[in-house]
């Protein structure tokens, strides 16, 4: 009898591991790394095999992601450098090798004009050497950008993919880019625009400095509430929700502010997260289905 139930229960874990399996999202991965002579770019990328209706729709607003941020290179532009893929969607070489080739290209342009402007400028300073000029040439940094779209998260009723990229066009520094986590109906394949009532800003308030105070306190700085909204960057006493939507994990709401958005360089990208008790008055209808709230 009870190597019966050890059979049965043994069929049963098969059968649910079995079932867990088959309702992941499948995905392919696509890693390139390429250079110029004065410019590097990698990608890492990983989209959905488009095995049913809802995995195109996922891939397909993944590659409109992927468009949007490898076409306009840099943040905040609003022109496109190079036209969209044409050809088969679901041919992930070809997508991917097209992205790739104009996107080395376009940086390579740009890296290239700024690397002759530069030489130009320091050829014409009357105050250097010609073994400084050679040298502060030498020591110019390349243009870098590596761009990331990868799967975070795979539920029985969500998929999380998250975009961020870094780029490097010169100055001091370089920055975070993308589309930050994209949730995604896995029923219906749509991305879940708005997990919080956007209404809610005033209301959620003290969750908020709950959060950017564990925030600092996790980096070693314990501030006051007082002290806290000195070292925000932001306009008037209301702390904003994130510009990238807060996406779900086992604990709760991760929020993510992106560089510069509500503190300074030096401080990162503050992140934090909020349980789905504490938020539960400020979900969407959406985000309450999704979640089975």
């Amino acid at each position: 009898m009870k190597k019966l139930l050890y059979s049965l229960a043994a069929l049963v874990l098969s059968t649910c591991v079995s079932c867990t399996r088959d309702q992941a999202l499948q995905t392919e991965v696509r890693d390139y790394a390429d250079s110029t002579a004065h410019s590097y770019l990698t990608m890492h990328t990983e989209l959905p095999v488009p095995a049913n209706a809802a995995a195109r729709q996922i891939r397909q607003s993944l590659i409109d992601v992927m468009d949007e941020q490898l076409s306009q290179i840099a943040p905040g532009e609003q022109q496109r450098y190079f036209p969209r893929f044409e050809g088969n969607p679901e041919d992930t070489d070809a997508l991917m090798t097209y992205y790739k080739d104009q996107t080395l290209a376009q940086i390579g342009k740009l890296s290239q004009e700024d690397a002759d402007e530069r030489e130009r400028y320091i050829r014409e300073d009357p105050d250097l050497s010609d073994e400084e000029k050679a040298q502060i040439l030498a020591d110019a940094p390349a243009w870098g950008y590596d761009f990331k779209l990868e799967k975070t998260a795979d539920t029985l009723g969500y998929a999380v993919f998250l975009s961020q990229n870094y780029v490097y066009s010169g100055g001091a520094h370089g920055g975070v880019t993308g589309a930050g986590h994209l949730t995604f109906d896995k029923k219906s394949g749509q991305l879940v625009k708005s997990l919080l009532d956007p209404a809610c800003t005033a209301q959620i308030q003290p969750l908020l400095v709950k959060g950017l105070l564990q925030y600092y306190a996790d980096c070693g700085v314990k501030l006051s509430e007082e002290e806290l909204r000195e070292q925000l960057q932001i306009e008037g006493d209301q702390i904003p929700l994130p510009a990238w939507t807060p996406y779900p994990t086992a604990e709760g709401l991760t929020f993510v502010y992106q560089q510069y958005e509500i503190a300074s360089y030096a401080d990162g990208m503050p992140a934090f997260v909020l349980s789905l008790d504490e938020l539960e008055p400020f979900l969407t209808p959406e985000a309450r289905k999704l979640l089975k709230r």
